[in-house]
């Protein structure tokens, strides 16, 4: 969910739940102060009324009409001279609820107490709660409809800083080694997150090129000794030794062609990442396979594997040359090695993808993982578990698109010349499309 559409919600919860305490609040208050202005209007009619009597004049000029009623007592008055009574019955002719106030005041007039009392029909609590109840409905409804639209009005001036910044993380790339670009805002914290993030860009920028110059720097220079070592194993190998010398001798010369593959393996995908395959024209892709099949042919047959292709002709694709042949034979090398003896591989290549499927055990891990560098399916064998990693660098160089699925005893590796598109972004070429 929208941060602003938590924010409106939390904002109408708090009405929700404030209203009603302030409506109860609201008509106490009301009645309160209604009631309280009655009590002193009757008690003013029951002052003037006495007036009039201690002055020896009638009282009609407030009893005609009105609801007083003027009786003698005995003994002495009271201590409170004015009474107070309210009443809450229900009406017999109207069958309704009624609430009556009645005033009671006591005076002395000459030697004879009296007893004047007052008394009226006031509004209901319910009949001001129903009364407000209308009100407040409408009030509400306003006020969800103005927060609504009002907050999305605010939050295009609002957020529109903090929907930029997200825009800049996302199309920021440490590869590209551009700054991360962000926009200029007057909200404190929108800019401590901008200082914040760019501080953190920046030190991610200097951690990567330190250790893209070390990866690339302990490359290059593993390449000498290893270089010599293969040197002086040679030379080993040609004097007088043994059988289990020759033995130890072959085991090191293994371990040396196995480290500088990775060596090799390494400096290539440094390449991939530094971009440094340029695309200056499309290739005839369908060629580059047929090459690369020829090439392990010899392998393939001493493996007794059966080999079917399905290539389609004329299948111009813009990517290096080196980049295309790498491509195929990792994907064709990784299909015998990971094959038994006597399987099956296929081929296929058409103008929106190559598929190469082979026969073999199950993977061990999850196929995803596999494209990782120096994951793989068994651990044991004499793979060193870059071959996958090269071949999705190259396809995330070119644009392409990579899936590795196992179902019934056959791996199969896809390689689509397109990019998927997403539901709401317009149906676009790949930078690497084919060229139909």
């Amino acid at each position: 969910m929208k941060l602003l559409n938590k924010i409106t919600l939390w904002f109408i919860g708090i009405v929700f739940l404030i209203t009603p305490i302030t409506m109860y609040i609201s008509r106490n208050n009301i009645k309160r102060h209604l009631d309280d202005a009655e009590i002193a209007r009757m008690t003013a009619v029951n002052d003037r009324v006495a007036q009039q009597m201690m002055a020896g004049e009638k009282p009609d000029r407030y009893t005609h009409g009105r609801p007083i009623q003027i009786s003698t007592v005995t003994g002495p008055l009271p201590e409170k001279k004015v009474v107070v009574t309210k009443d809450n019955f229900i009406a017999e002719d109207l069958g309704e609820k009624e609430c009556r106030i009645t005033v009671d005041s006591w005076y002395m007039i000459g030697n004879q107490p009296y007893k004047i009392s007052s008394f009226n029909y006031v509004i209901k609590s319910e009949e001001i709660f129903r009364g407000m109840l209308s009100t407040v409905v409408w009030k509400m409804l306003l006020m969800i409809f103005a927060v609504s639209v009002t907050a999305r009005l605010l939050s295009r001036k609002i957020f529109s800083p903090l929907r930029r910044t997200m825009k800049a993380i996302h199309s920021f790339d440490l590869k590209q080694k551009d700054k991360l670009q962000l926009p200029e805002t007057t909200t404190t914290e929108f800019k401590e997150l901008n200082v914040f993030l760019g501080k953190m860009t920046d030190k991610a920028m200097e951690d990567y090129a330190a250790v893209k110059e070390f990866s690339e720097n302990a490359s290059h220079e593993l390449q000498t000794p290893l270089a010599v070592i293969r040197s002086k194993i040679e030379l080993l190998s040609e004097t007088n030794i043994d059988g289990v010398q020759a033995a130890l001798i072959g085991d090191m010369q293994n371990a040396i062609e196995k480290l500088s593959h990775i060596n090799r393996s390494l400096i290539l995908l440094t390449k991939l990442e530094n971009q440094e395959f340029k695309v200056s024209e499309s290739i005839k892709f369908c060629r580059v396979v047929k090459d690369v099949i020829a090439t392990y042919e010899d392998w393939i047959t001493m493996r007794e594997i059966a080999l079917t292709t399905n290539l389609d002709k004329n299948i111009p694709l813009s990517i290096h040359p080196a980049l295309a042949e790498m491509l195929i034979s990792n994907l064709l090398s990784n299909a015998i090695r990971h094959n038994r003896d006597g399987g099956q591989i296929k081929m296929v290549l058409t103008h929106r993808e190559l598929s190469v499927s082979n026969t073999g055990i199950p993977p061990q891990i999850p196929t995803c993982e596999l494209f990782q560098r120096f994951k793989k399916s068994n651990q044991s064998n004499d793979s060193i578990g870059l071959g996958l990693a090269i071949v999705k660098q190259i396809c995330e160089v070119n644009g392409f698109e990579i899936e590795y699925d196992y179902a019934d005893g056959w791996h199969k590796i896809r390689v689509a010349f397109y990019k998927k598109q997403t539901v709401n972004s317009e149906t676009q070429p790949a930078a690497a499309a084919v060229a139909v």
